[in-house]
């Protein structure tokens, strides 16, 4: 199933707080628009762009990357972008495409 990005607006236009990976710290998204995620960290803000998440999800429904959440973050680095590669396993996670 592709990216869903009215789910993704949904869940994120207002701000939510995301369940961390095991070793990484609490994440929370300040919010959402057509384009990307916003996302904080105690140390620093960034965002995902919509893109590289829907590029992501369609090689992991392709089979041509992991579901594991954990594998899945070299993966992203490597295949779809250097762009916070774990936050966006966490987000993805969250969301219901990663286990």
């Amino acid at each position: 199933m592709p990216l869903d990005w009215s789910y993704v607006l949904e869940r994120y236009r207002d701000g939510a707080e995301v369940a961390s990976l095991p070793g990484t710290a609490t994440l929370s998204v300040s919010g959402a628009d057509e384009e990307k995620i916003y996302v904080s960290h105690r140390l620093w803000k960034a965002s995902l762009s919509r893109g590289n998440l829907e590029r992501a999800i369609d090689l992991v429904e392709k089979g041509e990357m992991t579901r594991s959440a954990a594998d899945f973050i070299d993966q992203y680095r490597t295949v779809i972008a250097d762009e916070r590669p774990t936050t966006a396993a966490t987000v993805l996670k969250d969301l219901g495409y990663l286990d």
